[in-house]
């Protein structure tokens, strides 16, 4: 950082720079493609769409629950809508969590198993919560689920960079946060229209695994 009077100009590090003391775990460094790709060039590339389709899937799981999370309790559980309510503010602090937690477990372990585990993750509680009967059960659940939802935004930035360098993982990433966009949109949208077609949400949960796998 260059400094000019009271004023504060950044720039960028130098080429290779690197945290003093810190060296890339044997996980990160066998996922580094060791590349620094433009975005024209890296939408040129599968892997590009293959992040972009992972992360659409991941927020749709993910924004679905959150868009109808207290109706979807009351349903399920039985629930009064005051306590149901409740869910609103676990699951936010579950994707809270989820957005520091996936993200150092992937340092060590690489983010091809962090995505694979929070997407069977994912799949497998979407298929058991439609029969939980107890509150608090349901709520843990999607605790879980949406630690799964903010570890998919904790992690794929670095998933961009480890595929196409980090010198330009701002526009690269940028672009791909357009699934995102989409995801939400398509989401709420989606479980509206089962539940409004089927007249319950548990349809819903039957349906998503399948956009989680």
């Amino acid at each position: 950082m260059v400094v000019t009077g009271a004023a504060a100009t950044l720039s960028n590090p130098p080429e290779d720079w690197k945290p003093e003391g810190w060296e890339p775990t044997a996980a990160e460094t066998a996922e580094a493609s060791g590349r620094n790709y433009d975005l024209k060039g890296a939408l040129k590339t599968w892997q590009w769409f293959a992040l972009w389709t992972l992360l659409f899937l991941n927020v749709l799981a993910g924004i679905s629950i959150i868009s109808e999370a207290s109706p979807i309790a009351q349903e399920i559980t039985g629930a009064s809508a005051a306590t149901a309510a409740g869910v609103v503010s676990i699951i936010s602090i579950g994707n809270a969590l989820g957005r520091f937690g996936w993200a150092w477990l992937s340092d060590a372990i690489g983010r091809k198993w962090i995505f694979l585990v929070m997407f069977l993750i994912q799949a497998a509680l979407f298929a058991i919560m439609p029969s939980v009967g107890a509150y608090a059960l349901f709520a843990t659940l999607a605790f879980v689920v949406l630690t799964c939802y903010g570890g998919g935004f904790g992690t794929m930035p670095a998933f961009a960079a480890d595929y196409f360098g980090s010198k330009n993982v701002g526009q690269v990433y940028g672009a791909m946060l357009t699934a995102w966009g989409l995801a939400g949109l398509v989401g709420p949208q989606l479980i509206s229209y089962i539940k409004d077609s089927t007249g319950e949400y548990t349809n819903a949960f039957y349906i998503m695994p399948g956009s989680c796998s």
